[in-house]
This record gives C-alpha cells, structure tokens and sequence, in this order.
C-alpha cells in the first residue's frame, strides 16, 4: 500500500482543471490560470510521474512571472504548515537571500523535501544552491521518468525537460525538468522512502552519470 504524498507548489495560479487534486491554495487566484501557464504546466509535470499525489499551491507569481523574496518566503512557510511532503521550486534568483536560506533550513528540518531549479552551466541560482535543496536541470539524455546524476557546481541532477516529449518548439527547461524530478522524488515517498534517503535512492536510479558532453 502505497502513502498519499502532498506536494507543494510555489509558483503561479493553476487552471480550475487541477482542482480534482488540488487540497489547499493560497494566492490571489491560484485556480483561475490559462491551461498553458507556467503552474499548469508544472502541476501537469509532477501529476505525470506521480498521479496519485494531492497539491498544495502557493501562489507567488503573477502572470508575468514576477514576485518578490517576501512573497516566496510567505508561500514557503505556508507550505510547511500545510504538512507538504515535498515543496517544487520551478524559479531561480540571482542573488542569496539569507532569510530565504533560513526557510529552506526550516522546512528541511521538518522533514519536507526541497526541489528547485538550477542552470545546467553559469553561476548558481537560488534556492538550489542552498545545501537543504535538490537542484534540478534539463538533460536532453533522459527521457520522461529517466534522471541523470550530474553532480556539477550548478545541479544535482538532471532528466527530461520538454514540456511535450517530441515537441521541442513546445518549449520547456530547467523549470520544467524540477517538476518531473519532483513528480518522480514524489513517487519514491509515496513507497515510502524517507526524506533523507532520496538523494541516495537518485543517485542509484540514474541512467546517466556526469554531466552532458556537448560538442561545438
């Protein structure tokens, strides 16, 4: 018997579509989104690897994909009062904010999974960069449900990042790719891996080790 896995989306508003799975939401219209919108796409994402999970949303960005530290910081501690599971980061910051650090250190310590976005290359991102945080990239190696341990400066690990297999001018990326490994960290605590061995169950689920060699 597998466990009902939540897991917590901070991101953008979902389309009404969703609400068969959707628990908790805060935000200013966190069901009320185009069916393209970047948090539909990521909920679609973890929904593909993990159906049986229920979503937590925290609505943090606008349709412009913009918002504030404060907002992320609100919508992170939401979260982890909601009792998620595991907390999908899809969006990366230039700069280190030390309360944001701090946020991630405390859900971590209350035993909830963190999965945020990172380059495959260039300076780290935050919050994958943080120590608490799984820092996730695109790898065009992986298929859907494929993932690849990279342990670069930038990510942990890699694995398929179009928003539709076979459709690259669909788009898709790094935000996309950190959905899918969510989906998957998702699966493997629903069978009850705990928290503190996902990296290691990762680790030893990768299909491809190392980074991409891309040539010129």
């Amino acid at each position: 018997m597998t466990a009902v896995v939540r897991v917590g989306l901070l991101d953008g508003a979902l389309d009404r579509s969703f609400g068969h799975a959707v628990d908790a939401v805060s935000g200013s219209a966190p069901l009320d989104a185009d069916a393209r919108g970047h948090g539909s796409q990521i909920a679609r994402c973890v929904l593909a690897q993990a159906p049986q999970a229920r979503l937590a949303v925290a609505q943090v960005f606008d349709r412009s994909r913009e918002t504030t530290v404060d907002a992320v910081l609100d919508g992170l501690y939401w979260l982890i009062g909601q009792g998620v599971h595991l907390i999908n980061m899809s969006f990366g910051m230039a700069t280190a904010s030390p309360r944001l650090a701090l946020a991630c250190r405390d859900a971590a310590e209350a035993g909830v999974v963190l999965v945020a976005s990172a380059p495959a290359r260039g300076a780290p991102v935050y919050p994958a960069a943080f120590a608490h945080c799984i820092a996730v990239t695109g790898d065009a190696r992986c298929a859907p449900g494929e993932l690849s341990w990279l342990a670069t400066a930038a990510a942990d690990f890699g694995t398929h990042a179009l928003i539709e297999p076979g459709h690259p001018e669909r788009g898709g990326g790094a935000s996309i790719a950190t959905a899918r490994m969510s989906g998957l960290i998702a699966a493997l605590l629903a069978l009850g891996v705990a928290p503190g061995d996902v990296r290691a169950r990762l680790q030893r689920a990768a299909i491809h080790v190392g980074p991409e060699r891309r040539h010129a």
